[in-house]
């Protein structure tokens, strides 16, 4: 049990503060094992990280004794155990995927649009032409093809939503065209001049119906933590103009839905999501940029997040992205509807606004704090002696010294 508990704390050490990266932890390599996912509704990513762990830490124990030939009993032992939770593990797995539920809810008829308009370059009115082009045209197709709500990816709306009134009235012209909800990525800017990295949902009339900004950014990405003491990150493409946090992870009620959102970042941390959902939130949406990835394999690792925390939640979840890969994805983590990787795409699928709630929306990371109890134990009981215990199994063992007035034969046999 020791191992498996000091990796998930290291895990969870890794997610903490402004610099927290859960990129690599070991749960997200199931993204694709269905019958072992499902198991996130009750323990989160966490649990799946454990059971990996477990299992590893167990064959280990069989292979180090069989090597040793010493405590074969309890090595077999450790691999029966962790075999009943694995099979107790599939059962449950194949059980949930068997279920019905991802008919429970109100039926929505969900798109996004993913118009392979690459941000990362200049921004002139050549560049804005281009992007209003691609997203009208694919925004009105998801309209012909019945969407409610229609997902725009991060930050491609050119210019401030909030504050420029040609664009509201764009979005909400083209929004009563589509006969649908807009949920649109963009910039915000405060009266103060602080910008915000938001996502806002667009009706009909020209207002903004519903708004998220980022809370959690990216360092040195979106703002530079300490930036006047290295005036020399400026020569590594690091961004010229820091972004402001959002005031909290807060829901965005549409007409069909009550939306939670994170964006970019944001989805590779459970907490926002499952925060979301206790809220009130009856269908995920992710937003990102993803344009910096290309072709390489972090555009589907980036992904994974997405399916799990659709799964932790029970949620259907949206996920537009600018350059793929945007996608569908149902409470058991199958994604339904996909799109490819610099390729302009109109995504779209049935959904339902779920109100239901897992055991792990309720009761959190119970599996970590479980661990690091487990942790603390352990290191107690080897750090505090106890009395009257055996003298260590590795201490040195010495000869016996020659007794005095031997003969050099007889010490020469004796000593070593």
């Amino acid at each position: 049990m020791l191992l498996p508990a000091l990796w998930l704390t290291f895990e969870w050490i890794r997610s903490l503060g402004m610099f927290g990266f859960t990129w690599g932890d070991l749960g997200y390599s199931q993204y694709k094992a269905l019958p072992v996912l499902q198991i996130a509704s009750i323990t989160g990513v966490s649990g799946i990280s454990f059971l990996l762990a477990l299992s590893n830490a167990a064959l280990s124990n069989l292979m180090t004794a069989r090597r040793l030939r010493m405590g074969h009993g309890a090595a077999h032992a450790q691999v029966f155990l962790v075999l009943l939770l694995v099979a107790g593990t599939l059962v449950y797995g194949f059980a949930s995927l068997g279920s019905r539920d991802t008919d429970i809810g109100r039926p929505i008829r969900a798109a996004v649009v993913q118009g392979d308009v690459n941000q990362d370059t200049k921004i002139d009115w050549k560049f804005i032409e281009r992007t209003w082009s691609a997203y009208t045209s694919m925004t009105l197709d998801a309209g012909k093809r019945g969407a409610d709500l229609i997902v725009w990816p991060e930050t491609v709306v050119p210019g401030h939503v909030r504050r420029d009134l040609y664009v509201r009235t764009r979005l909400s012209s083209l929004a009563a065209l589509a006969h649908a909800q807009l949920l649109v990525g963009g910039w915000d800017e405060d009266d103060q001049g602080r910008a915000y990295n938001s996502v806002f949902l667009i009706g009909p009339e020209p207002v903004v119906l519903g708004q998220y900004s980022k809370v959690h950014l990216v360092p040195f990405g979106e703002f530079v933590p300490g930036r006047k003491y290295m005036p020399f990150l400026k020569y590594y493409r690091v961004t010229a103009y820091d972004t402001s946090p959002g005031r909290g992870h807060n829901t965005i009620k549409a007409d069909s839905c009550r939306v939670g959102t994170s964006i970019c970042f944001e989805s590779i941390f459970p907490e926002i999501s499952r925060r979301m959902t206790a809220s009130g939130a009856d269908l995920l949406c992710v937003i990102t940029n993803d344009c910096w990835y290309d072709w390489t394999a972090a555009a589907e690792q980036h992904m994974a997040f997405s399916v799990l925390r659709a799964v932790e939640n029970r949620r259907w979840l949206v996920r537009g992205a600018g350059t793929g890969i945007s996608c569908i994805i149902d409470p058991h983590g199958r994604i339904v509807a996909r799109s490819e990787v610099r390729r302009p795409a109109v995504v779209a699928s049935d959904v339902r606004a779920r109100t239901d709630r897992t055991f792990y929306t309720t009761h959190g990371d119970y599996v970590l704090r479980s661990s690091l109890l487990v942790l603390v134990l352990s290191l107690v009981l080897v750090l505090v002696p106890r009395r009257g215990s055996p003298e260590p199994i590795l201490a040195p063992r010495t000869r016996p010294r020659p007794k005095p007035g031997r003969t050099n034969k007889t010490a020469r046999r004796i000593s070593p």
